[in-house]
């Protein structure tokens, strides 16, 4: 954005991301076919494209982590396709990225794109805008979706749950069906919830659900949330795919505690089979700005660091790519679209059940 334009012009807005269905076909997928070819990271992002294709149609339970502000930079409806067509089979995310997408869905909401290099962020919180590096938002409807929609939620759940705890994964299930009842149906969580794919998150305070919850006048009433149920709800959906012939497969979308809770989930099988023998991800993929260097689990390589654990088979396809997720994922998304097809579903050999898992 200029310095003379104004916040709100309308040529500004930031439209969220999605996938041209009925285009012409091939003409991604031949050019990703093409990058695969060359070098760097555009090889990496045809490799990764390949790999990622490989997963659908094969029948390993795809575990896609969701981390890094994606939903506020509209990456939304590209995670949304994934789990209506099948492709995703359990879900982790930051909390951010599972309520942010709201913001695009609330009446009279707009996310305005700026120029990061000459904004006046003291003018921006005078004229009461958040901003997330190059978009903005206003902060009275933020603030309206962190109190007015997650607070509320925890109201009625005061009132209909009868348990003392409730784990993470049901309680955004619940959450999701509360949204889509509420006109919200275009959510992610709301999408999960009607697709039968479980939510995990570690980090549920830790974004708009927590304001939501300290504002709620009933959230002392609400069911404590039980974390560690997580993680054994997690192994046992891990457990299950790696103990059979199917298997496990993960996407990493950015690195952070969704990487670490899918990573470290499945390798608590082995440890709950007496430390046997390793129980990888058949395949692997991630797509992050991390850089390898500074130790961090966020740049942990799928093909080298990551097998000392455990984590990802050696000699099966691992690709790093070192990419903005907003470059990479929608040309990824666009080249399934393009070579499945429309209308095309995921069938899964064993569909989860979440009444099962829960």
């Amino acid at each position: 954005m200029t310095r003379d334009l104004p916040f709100e012009d309308p040529s500004l807005v930031r439209e969220p991301m999605t996938v041209a269905e009925g285009g012409a076909p091939g003409s991604v997928v031949a050019l990703l076919g093409r990058m695969q070819k060359s070098a760097f990271q555009g090889r990496k992002l045809g490799e990764a494209f390949d790999t990622w294709k490989r997963m659908i149609e094969g029948d390993s339970l795809i575990c896609l982590g969701y981390a890094a502000s994606m939903s506020s930079a509209g990456m939304w409806p590209l995670v949304t396709w994934l789990v209506e067509r099948g492709y995703v089979d359990v879900l982790a995310s930051t909390s951010a990225n599972i309520t942010e997408d709201l913001l695009d869905q609330m009446d009279g909401t707009r996310v305005y794109r700026v120029d990061p290099e000459h904004v006046d962020d003291v003018a921006l919180a005078e004229k009461g805008y958040y901003r997330f590096y190059d978009h903005i938002v206003s902060s009275k409807k933020y603030d309206q979706m962190e109190t007015v929609i997650t607070g509320r939620f925890f109201d009625e759940l005061a009132e209909t749950w009868r348990k003392p705890t409730i784990p993470t994964v049901r309680l955004l299930f619940e959450l999701g069906l509360w949204l889509g009842a509420k006109g919200f149906e275009k959510s992610i969580l709301a999408t999960a919830a009607r697709a039968q794919v479980p939510v995990f998150c570690c980090g549920l305070p830790d974004g708009p659900i927590g304001e939501g919850y300290s504002t709620s006048p009933k959230a002392e009433q609400a069911p404590v949330v039980d974390f560690f149920k997580d993680y054994r709800i997690a192994t046992d959906i891990m457990d299950n795919a790696m103990m059979s012939t199917r298997g496990t497969s993960v996407i990493f979308l950015g690195g952070g505690v969704p990487k670490d809770f899918l990573q470290i989930t499945a390798t608590s099988v082995r440890t709950r089979h007496g430390n046997a023998d390793p129980t990888p991800h058949k395949a692997s993929i991630q797509i992050t700005t991390d850089n390898t260097v500074y130790g961090g689990l966020g740049g942990a390589t799928l093909a080298t660091e990551c097998i000392s654990w455990g984590k990802e088979a050696h000699g099966s396809a691992n690709v790093m790519c070192f990419a903005d997720v907003t470059i990479a994922l929608p040309i990824i998304c666009q080249g399934l679209a393009e070579h499945f097809g429309r209308g095309h579903r995921r069938e899964r050999p064993k569909p989860l059940k979440l009444s099962e898992i829960f």
